[in-house]
């Protein structure tokens, strides 16, 4: 359930989760229609992280992967072609993996 903050506005965040991708039954990746891609522990649900940087709304087929060590996540972005590498310990996009010739649209 939502609460009012002083400003008087809600803190409810509506989002849809496009794409999900588990990694080795602990951590879940989730791709959403904001913006946003968020890492889940997969046992509680809870947030552990969330990932900024690209563009993604509910036109679009957000996808993610992880790396094979688990310390980075690939994602897509609707309005670049090029595919945006996180790294989960910072939250910060460490690369971006250009030369596509279009957004690509899976991963």
């Amino acid at each position: 359930s939502a609460t009012t903050t002083a400003g008087g506005f809600s803190d409810h965040v509506s989002f849809a989760i496009l794409d999900l991708r588990p990694y080795q039954d602990r951590y879940l990746a989730a791709a959403t229609d904001t913006s946003r891609n968020i890492i889940l522990d997969q046992a509680t649900g809870q947030i552990l992280r969330n990932l900024y940087g690209h563009a993604n709304d509910g036109f679009s087929q957000p996808k993610l992967c992880w790396s094979a060590n688990g310390q980075y996540v690939l994602g897509n972005t609707q309005d670049e072609a090029v595919i945006c590498v996180w790294d989960i310990a910072s939250q910060q996009i460490v690369q971006r993996l250009d030369g596509h010739a279009s957004p690509p649209r899976d991963l």
